[in-house]
């Protein structure tokens, strides 16, 4: 008996933000799920052994196996490895068997006809191919295999695997699945290694018979009323706000994919905006009740112009930022007086019970204790900073300098938009809290290879006249403290296989530049 099997257990990141709220395949297009119209067109041909392989966000398809009947099967490793994983999950179903994608739309059934051979569906594709293509014979054999190609029929649809096929496919994944690269492959990459082995055919199909959306355009292309439809808490957020239908809502491009955020840009009737989407393990480095407090007291400052509106679960709303030019605090005297103007008006601002302490100490130690499982023992590999650093923060604490203020905790150029026409954003609040209003001139002193002479710039520029020695060795143990931070930020990033910064490296050296110069400085009273 012809059984399928649907794999869905990719993140189809194209999508974009709309597949943060949930997976391509749950997506309605023209009045149907995607995976729901798939299942009922195979039902319609009685294939009723189907196998759903799900992985990112699984648990929303859970239902289809009571409404339908299907089985899922669970790809926990679909953000690491290609779609020939799936295919391998469920290896066992592999027999006469459909192999079909969650975003195919299939114009009319495609299943009704009774198969007896192996074949992928393809269609003549004039423009650029971004996947895959091939050269078919006059019997509409498969010869050629290729990763992208212009002029050619590319591989779009479904795939029909008949029992001996699937043998084989079976065979070759379980000798060469744990082999160097091969897990990561699309399965048409995995069936190309070794096409000389298995002969597929092409199964011709008009242009517009097979629908697999690229991007969000071409899906909003086939259906107009695609984001009316969409049931995204997103759409619902821009509209309420902006007081815009969501067929509006156009030219949506992400701009920051983050742990903490997701940020994407769009357009609503000629003006620019940026919605940022709050990430699923914020919770780790970010608390929202300080964010939120900070961010509007930013725009009543006029420190941050740009925003909109901010909810308490962490969703923005803001202006884009136009005709921007890069910030260089370094060498760009305007610019550097500006930011330590916009941290002396923020410092010197009132705060409420709603905002949290911001300890960087406890906050490095919270980050090196979480990625201790994944990156070895950290706090006995770097006992000897940890040492240090506590005796710092306890000089800091001690020393009659530390004045606690409303701090940002993330200062360094990219947090600052500059404008052609002068004007300054400072944004990104997410680490805001109360903290030693040293710590934000700190922040960016730790982040670069910045010379002694760079240092004092900047530090002059904050305070405005030459510092005191006592405050000069504060600042100084700051940048100590705030460089451990951010290298512990590092280290955090790294062990959930995110960005760990261009700082990182930075970090690490001005720890070992700075901490053992200031404690000889508290130590032995400035000798």
């Amino acid at each position: 008996m012809t059984n399928a099997i649907i794999l869905a257990a990719g993140k189809s990141e194209r999508f974009a933000p709309f597949t943060f709220e949930k997976p391509k395949g749950l997506f309605k297009v023209r009045g149907e799920y995607l995976i729901e119209r798939q299942i009922k067109q195979l039902k319609e041909a009685n294939i009723n052994e189907i196998m759903i392989v799900v992985g990112f966000m699984k648990e929303k398809f859970f239902y289809l196996e009571e409404k339908y009947g299907v089985k899922l099967v669970v790809n926990n490793t679909f953000d690491s490895k290609g779609n020939l994983y799936s295919l391998y999950t469920a290896r066992e179903y592999l027999a006469d068997t459909y192999v079909c994608s969650q975003d195919h739309y299939f114009i009319e059934n495609p299943f009704l006809k009774n198969e007896n051979h192996s074949y992928r569906a393809c269609k003549w594709q004039s423009e650029k191919i971004k996947d895959f293509s091939v050269t078919v014979s006059n019997e509409a054999v498969i010869t050629g295999f290729e990763i992208g190609g212009q002029e050619k029929y590319a591989m779009i649809g479904q795939a029909f695997f008949t029992e001996t096929f699937s043998k084989t496919m079976v065979d070759l994944m379980e000798e060469e699945i744990d082999n160097f690269g091969v897990s990561d492959m699309f399965w048409e990459e995995f069936y190309g290694k070794h096409q000389e082995k298995m002969t597929l055919y092409a199964k011709l199909y008009e242009e517009n018979q097979i629908q697999e959306f690229d991007s969000l355009e071409d899906l909003r292309q086939f259906d107009q009323g695609f984001l009316n439809n969409i049931d995204s808490n997103i759409v619902q957020n821009i509209c309420s706000q902006l007081r815009c239908i969501p067929n509006e809502i156009t030219n949506i491009d992400i701009i920051e994919k983050g742990l903490t955020n997701v940020s994407f840009k769009f357009s609503v009737n000629n003006t620019e905006y940026v919605y940022r989407h709050p990430g699923g393990t914020a919770g780790n480095l970010v608390d929202r009740k300080s964010e939120l407090f900070a961010q509007y007291k930013a725009i009543e400052l006029e420190i941050d112009k740009s925003v909109i509106y901010m909810d308490p679960t962490g969703w923005k709303l803001s202006y884009y930022v136009q005709n921007m030019i890069p910030c260089d605090l370094d060498s760009n005297n305007e610019q550097l007086d500006m930011a330590m103007s916009y941290l002396r008006k923020l410092h010197n601002a009132e705060w409420d019970e709603s905002v949290k302490r911001f300890n960087p100490l406890k906050e490095a130690l919270k980050l090196i204790e979480i990625a201790s499982p994944s990156k070895g023992d950290l706090f006995n590999e770097f006992s000897d900073f940890i040492r240090k650093i506590k005796l710092i923060d306890y000089y800091l604490e001690n020393d009659g300098y530390r004045e606690l203020a409303l701090c940002h905790n993330d200062v360094y150029a990219p947090n600052y938009l500059v404008t052609e026409q002068k004007d300054m954003y400072l944004i990104d609040w997410e680490y805001a809290g109360v903290n030693d209003k040293a710590n934000d001139v700190a922040c960016i002193c730790s982040r670069y290879d910045f010379s002694d002479e760079q240092i004092e710039r900047h530090l002059k520029a904050y305070f405005g006249r030459e510092l005191t020695f006592e405050e000069h060795r504060h600042y100084i143990a700051s940048i100590a403290l705030s460089s451990f931070y951010w290298f512990s930020w590092g280290l955090y990033k790294g062990s959930v296989n995110d960005d760990d910064g261009f700082f990182f490296l930075p970090a690490y050296r001005n720890l070992k530049r700075f901490v053992d110069l200031a404690l000889a400085s508290y130590e032995n009273g400035g000798k």
